[in-house]
């Protein structure tokens, strides 16, 4: 529990730290760049990126599971690793063969953007970051990480100036993640050596993978299909506003998602050993910690979008407030999915389940983009969204029944969503009384109003309550300053 405890503030670390970094990069990018030229590369990225999911074909969920599962005996863990990584190098070869075929014969625009997207899936012959996953070494993976983000940060700065710039901004993008994965590659020697592996123990791998692989597919149709319709039935201005509210959501929720990212091999492990009361444990407080940083987040976000919009993005992104009151929900749904799948259905071999509900959420998303984009463009899109998640969770909370009472423990957070909106009505009254001073000021004062009115009343509940998950953390830093101060 102790190295579980580690790797989560080593990520949770790491996600603030990248959760900073688009913060001071996103408002120079949506500037310089406008919201065409945003739009235009986001279409190009999210092509490439169905690519790049082909050719990883489940390896980071599959590969992270059988190396938790064989690290404990070395012959074992190379053989998985060898086997493993050479079924992902040959799928790599013959999707970037096939990415470089429809380039040529079905882009007729902007063939030089699509290119460079194309090092996305070439990379996939490196990324091994399951491998560490698997291992724990998640102090490894974040510091690299963050080096390389902030190597990017300076790029970014330093050569993207005007709105011809888009191949730049682009190549510094992708050529930041080689980088780290190639820093990857050789540290491997140190956790493995290399073995000899036969055609079957290289193609046996291939189901286990596929199965993981088609709700990763159906999961992008309604993660990234957004923006590819929003290309395809409206304007590529539209994709702009659209990724510049889903990039608001997403960022402060790659700290909350971090959690099943690390705990997903420390599962398995307590699956194995029949370790069933503790397992019970560590998924309350996951789904405790989940629902206090959701509402935190998601609140807030609705709180002071009205004011942070034009301040962040510019006034030309000014549409993006509406399409962010209802996406700040979509962090709930996500969030308690990735704890589900990553500690619950994954770990216990009931991946169809997780199919099942990706492939309904999916179809649900498909249908509802295609009717409502094209008559709300970007706000369809976020309708859309916004129904599949919903459904995608519900359907994943019936399915775990067979394991653990989510909906009851669920509800036993439901205060953190009470807090949530008491917070939000503060910060809007707040708001009200603030007009005449400038939008980084207010934006100051609503964000402090909201993060001392949330953490006061989530300290006052833990102590009355003595919260199981975070009562002891507080009582265990209180001590730690008093022998300090002693």
């Amino acid at each position: 529990m102790a190295s579980l405890k580690k790797n989560f503030i080593y990520q949770t670390g790491y996600q603030v730290l990248a959760t900073a970094l688009p913060l001071i990069t996103t408002p120079y990018i949506n500037r310089v760049l406008g919201a065409e030229q945003l739009g235009t590369y986001t279409y190009a990225a999210n092509i490439a990126n169905y690519f790049t999911i082909f050719a990883m074909l489940g390896f980071n969920n599959y590969g992270s599971k059988m190396i938790a599962t064989t690290k404990h005996n070395e012959n074992e863990l190379a053989h998985t690793f060898s086997s493993i990584r050479k079924l992902q190098c040959l799928m790599a070869t013959v999707v970037v063969a096939i990415y470089l075929l429809f380039v040529s014969l079905c882009i007729p625009e902007n063939k030089p953007l699509y290119l460079i997207e194309s090092l996305w899936i070439i990379n996939c012959f490196i990324d091994i970051n399951w491998f560490f996953w698997g291992l724990e070494k998640v102090k490894l993976t974040v510091t690299r990480n963050l080096i390389i983000k902030l190597i990017t940060l300076l790029g970014i700065f330093i050569f993207v100036k005007t709105r011809k710039d888009t191949l730049i901004y682009a190549f510094i993008l992708v050529i930041g993640t080689i980088l780290s994965d190639v820093y990857l590659v050789s540290q491997v020697k140190k956790y493995v050596k290399g073995t000899r592996t036969t055609f079957y123990e290289i193609i046996i791998h291939i189901k286990p993978c596929i199965a993981l692989f088609i709700p990763v597919v159906a999961m992008s149709i309604y993660q990234q299909m957004d923006k590819t319709m929003l290309g395809l039935l409206s304007t590529y201005e539209q994709v702009g506003y659209y990724s510049s509210a889903d990039k608001i959501v997403n960022i402060p929720l790659g700290i909350i998602t971090g959690l099943g990212t690390v705990s997903l091999p420390r599962i398995v492990s307590l699956i194995s050993e029949n370790k069933i009361m503790e397992y019970k444990k560590v998924v309350q407080k996951s789904i405790s910690l989940v629902m206090f940083m959701c509402s935190a987040i998601a609140f807030g976000i609705l709180a002071v979008s009205q004011e942070f919009v034009p301040f962040f993005f510019g006034s030309e992104f000014l549409p993006c407030v509406s399409l962010i009151s209802f996406l700040a929900f979509v962090i709930f749904f996500k969030a308690i999915s990735t704890v589900l799948v990553n500690q619950i259905l994954i770990p216990n071999d009931n991946e169809k389940y997780y199919i099942i509900s990706v492939f309904v959420g999916a179809f649900i998303n498909l249908i509802l983009n295609y009717s409502l984009i094209r008559k709300f463009d970007a706000v369809g899109a976020v309708y859309a969204t916004l129904i599949s998640e919903l459904i995608v969770c519900f359907v994943q909370i019936f399915v775990c029944f067979k394991y653990l009472n989510v909906l009851k423990m669920l509800g036993k957070n439901f205060q953190y969503i009470i807090l949530g909106m008491l917070m939000y009505a503060s910060v809007r009254g707040v708001a009200e009384h603030i007009t005449n001073i400038s939008l980084f000021k207010r934006n100051v004062i609503e964000i402090l109003v909201g993060g001392v009115f949330f953490g006061g009343a989530c300290l006052v509940y833990w102590a009355v309550k003595r919260d199981d998950t975070f009562y002891p953390i507080v009582i265990t830093a209180l001590n730690k300053i008093k022998r300090k101060e002693s």
